[in-house]
């Protein structure tokens, strides 16, 4: 690749950046969940990684539904690169109604923090470092309703962390919209 065509994609990538930190605002926030990890069970180690069963429960406090109790289970995964993969349901109660959610993405460790070989994690000995693990999930919500129901019509990205050795929780979620807007035009000429 050329030189000038490496600048060119670079200034691109960096004017992308920029824009997305641009759009990313707090206002367009559309909850901020504070809780706790109730459970961590330990399943084993399997072909894809250290299987974990944790359950969670938390509480929205700034956003929609105000004051809903959130609780849920995430089918997680320890990969052998260290990356967590979460695979939670949840379930979201409030005055305004009940809603149930899924799931996925991943839990990345600090950066230049390396995790320990699989085994480690099996030794009835292990505790967890008390550092946070930075999540970056896509959740799907459902609802019969309708005051919740735009929560079901739309995709919401999970932003937070999470620290296993205090079991601390925070996730704030966004209009997938909001984090990465693609324009129109891009999708037809084949660019997004």
């Amino acid at each position: 690749m050329s030189d000038h065509l490496s600048d060119h994609l670079a200034d691109h990538l960096a004017d992308d950046l920029a824009d997305h930190r641009s759009r990313h605002r707090p206002d367009d926030r559309l909850f901020r969940m504070e809780g706790r990890l109730t459970e961590l069970v330990t399943v084993g180690l399997l072909p894809e990684g250290i299987r974990m069963h944790n359950t969670f429960a938390g509480t929205i406090v700034a956003g929609e539904p105000a004051g809903a109790l959130v609780r849920g289970v995430d089918e997680f995964v320890i990969r052998p690169d260290g990356v967590g993969v979460v695979d939670a349901r949840e379930v979201v109660t409030s005055e305004a109604g009940t809603l149930s959610a899924d799931v996925f993405g991943y839990a990345h460790p600090p950066a230049g923090m390396v995790m320990p070989p699989l085994e480690v994690f099996l030794d009835p000995g292990f505790a967890w470092p008390d550092v946070r693990f930075t999540i970056e999930c896509g959740a799907t919500y459902r609802t019969g309703d309708a005051a919740l129901a735009e929560l079901g019509r739309i995709g919401v990205v999970h932003l937070g962390w999470v620290n296993m050795a205090t079991r601390e929780l925070v996730i704030e979620g966004y209009r997938g919209s909001a984090v990465a807007p693609i324009p129109t035009g891009a999708l037809v000429a084949g660019r997004a």
